[in-house]
């Protein structure tokens, strides 16, 4: 049996501050369209906070160096290959608050309320990512 196999690597970035999280309209990818997190790639030679930080200074303009884990989410693609998806969370001060995201070429982010979220418009992988954060309950989450 062959325990090597094409994995991609990426990254959701869940962000919040005052009761609000930084959620981005996708527009470019398998998460289209659906409300989703900032996030992408890993890259060659890059750790997964090194692809978080890189991430969202690249789709929102926020540089975040310090983050937490909050697990993983594990799930075969419709290709046939395996997609690992690294959680990172922080939680910004309230002077960061301000900051206002932005939009790009993969759709535009912005600050909405925890409470006022509608998990409706996200895919099943980024609700359970929601869901997992919300309830504080860090794990994987598999997706056969």
């Amino acid at each position: 049996m062959d325990r090597f196999y094409p994995t991609e690597w990426t990254c959701f970035c869940i962000v919040e501050s005052q009761g609000q999280l930084l959620m981005q309209a996708k527009t470019d990818s398998e998460f289209e369209p659906s409300l989703t997190f900032p996030g992408g790639h890993v890259e060659p030679n890059e750790s997964v906070t090194q692809a978080a930080s890189r991430e969202l200074f690249e789709e929102c303009g926020l540089r975040i160096d310090d983050w937490q884990q909050l697990g993983f989410v594990n799930f075969q693609r419709n290709d046939g290959k395996r997609e690992l998806i690294f959680i990172c969370t922080n939680a910004l001060p309230e002077a960061l608050s301000t900051h206002v995201a932005m939009g790009n070429n993969e759709g535009e982010t912005q600050w909405q309320p925890i409470n006022g979220i509608d998990s409706e418009l996200m895919n099943p992988v980024v609700r359970s990512v929601f869901e997992a954060y919300t309830n504080q309950n860090p794990r994987e989450l598999y997706f056969p």
